[in-house]
């Protein structure tokens, strides 16, 4: 709750438009930060999110020129006319990508950054230092190197690192993407507390019915660059768009009860909706999950681990593990962060080194195979796109990895186009003489897949695929990649349990290196404790699917099944009226 005091950051009439842009990316936007608020800002991908929060911390006007009106102050104070390091000394904001944003090569000197280059005295930083990890719970974390953490403790390591900063606003840029869910607990209450002090917190997120537990006084919800709601998140309920946005089930039904639609069609609400099936598009697609049809025999298991043993430095990350990945499955695997989940398919891609056991691919041990010739097998798409990224223009990008396996140059420009309609990109303007990372971060993901799809690998292994994307354009992602009809099977790294539950199926379990569940989705949820053991929770939608269910042991996602459960409820209320009909004749 705001206590009174005068506003931290105002937002006045703001209006925004990037140097070579045609559309303002914010139009009229007014926003007012006081000490212990919560502001929740939501929308679609592309609505303007991003370029509020740049408004917000400066780096509009002084990192990113374009025409604006209105006004930012920090203070009272026109941000034009202030300094980036003096309004960084009031607003720290966490990037949406954590890897862009960590400097350190240890945990430790990470978080002494900020404050050196303030000129803090060494006990100042060292006092900074103990509270930090205590209130983030990183301590454990001391002594590792920033390159070998996860990606939930890299998000956990740029929170603290702004923290140690001690900013009165906190601006957060889907700081939940990449954390377990019961991580992602922590970090909400951590930023209770601390709204709760006294700093005000915005915290831009797809994931809201998460974040709503952070009990935000206020909702932003933006499209197409303008302010739609303002106000309590009960108001916000009944305008917001459950295909762009992901609400609490119980929401998406009494929409559907009230109206008999979820939410407007989805060429109304920016990005359109999935892309119609093209002719290549073999795989059919059964409630969101590929069929994978195939006349051949199946085989061996596309990839097999037999007790197979990783090491980062000393700490042990894969403990004899075990697992088979079948060569026409599409397969979740979820655990807490750190268990080992990308270390899985990174040993599987030679990328890290096994300390014992062995991994086969279609039967055969990868031993003696390079990673180049695995990368036509597997194509990897990792949780970081800006990882992947390092040439000068997108078509350098896409042809790079296809020439150095030696594919003739006549095929290129197909190859190019293909690639670029499986993912998307066909649509953005001069997309392949764009500097890769001048695009989005959803921009990139998509990049990302159609770099490993330009490899044309038989399985596609992603790391987080809705990390970055709205609700609709992660659905959207995983259908298309549903309808790769050359593709044989996935294989995906998940913190999103729905996203899990309704695409995959299988459910690989992790926790601590080693493999606790494994089998379908309703199979490997019936166990709430270990469920929960390994920092998952149970959401709404799986309790809604448990009550009603209605597609033989699958999970539904949240609109088919809210509109199977209203079918069903008027069916029983049309046979009631016609039983009451006939007692009333006799």
């Amino acid at each position: 709750m705001t206590d009174g005091r005068a506003p931290l950051v105002e937002v006045d009439g703001f209006s925004f438009r990037y140097r070579r842009a045609t559309e303002f990316a914010l139009r009229d936007v007014s926003l007012s930060l006081e000490p212990g608020s919560v502001t929740l800002v939501a929308g679609p991908s592309g609505c303007g999110k991003s370029t509020l929060i740049r408004a917000l911390n400066g780096l509009i006007p002084h990192a990113y020129p374009g025409e604006s009106r209105g006004e930012v102050r920090v203070r009272g104070r026109p941000t034009r006319d202030l300094r980036l390091r003096d309004i960084a000394r009031t607003v720290g904001t966490v990037l949406q990508d954590p890897a862009r944003q960590i400097v350190g090569a240890t945990v430790e000197a990470e978080l002494a950054f900020g404050p050196e280059n303030l000129g803090l005295p060494p006990a100042e930083i060292r006092r900074r230092l103990e509270a930090v990890t205590g209130r983030v719970g990183i301590s454990l974390l001391f002594g590792r190197e920033t390159a070998a953490l996860s990606g939930g403790e890299r998000q956990l390591v740029a929170v603290a690192g702004i923290l140690m900063m001690e900013p009165e606003v906190l601006v957060l840029d889907e700081p939940l993407a990449n954390l377990d869910p019961a991580t992602a607990d922590r970090l909400i209450a951590i930023l209770r507390r601390l709204a709760d002090e006294g700093r005000a917190i915005v915290i831009v997120e797809h994931r809201v019915e998460e974040a709503l537990a952070l009990e935000p006084d206020r909702v932003l919800y933006l499209d197409a660059g303008r302010v739609v709601y303002d106000g309590p998140p009960d108001g916000f309920f009944r305008i917001a768009d459950p295909g762009a946005v992901k609400l609490p089930f119980e929401v998406v039904l009494e929409r559907v009860r009230e109206t008999g639609m979820p939410h407007r069609p989805a060429e109304d609400v920016g990005g359109g909706g999935p892309r119609p099936p093209h002719p290549d598009d073999a795989a059919p697609v059964v409630e969101g999950r590929t069929v994978r049809t195939s006349a051949a025999p199946e085989g061996p298991p596309r990839l097999e681990f037999r007790a197979v043993e990783v090491a980062l430095g000393e700490r042990p990350v894969l403990r004899r593990l075990s697992a088979r990945f079948g060569r026409r499955e599409t397969i979740a695997v979820l655990g807490p962060n750190g268990s080992g989940k990308t270390t899985l398919f990174r040993a599987a891609m030679r990328l890290v080194p096994t300390q014992a056991g062995e991994v086969l691919v279609d039967g055969l041990s990868t031993l003696g195979r390079t990673v180049a010739q695995l990368a036509t097998i597997f194509g990897f798409v990792f949780q970081s796109p800006s990882q992947m990224l390092f040439a000068r223009t997108v078509r350098e990008e896409l042809l790079f990895g296809a020439r150095n396996l030696g594919r003739p140059e006549a095929e290129m420009e197909e190859l190019l186009l293909r690639v670029l309609r499986q993912t998307g990109l066909d649509t953005v303007e001069g997309i392949l003489d764009r500097p890769p990372l001048t695009l989005s971060f959803g921009q990139q993901k998509r990049l990302a897949l159609a770099i490993a799809l330009a490899l044309e690998p038989r399985t596609l292994v992603l790391d987080e695929p809705s990390a970055g994307q709205d609700y609709r354009s992660s659905r959207r992602f995983m259908a298309e990649v549903a309808r790769l009809g050359d593709l044989e099977s996935t294989y995906f790294i998940t913190h999103d349990v729905d996203l899990a539950l309704t695409h995959a199926d299988r459910i690989l379990l992790l926790r601590d290196g080693q493999v606790v569940a494994d089998g379908p989705p309703a199979r490997v949820t019936e166990d709430e404790e270990r469920w929960r053991a390994c920092n998952l929770h149970v959401t709404s939608l799986m309790r809604a699917n448990a009550r009603w269910p209605m597609s033989e042991g699958r999970f539904l996602d949240a609109e088919t099944l809210a509109r199977r459960i209203v079918a069903q409820e008027r069916r029983a209320g049309e046979a009631m009226d016609r039983a009451s009909g006939e007692d009333r004749r006799e």
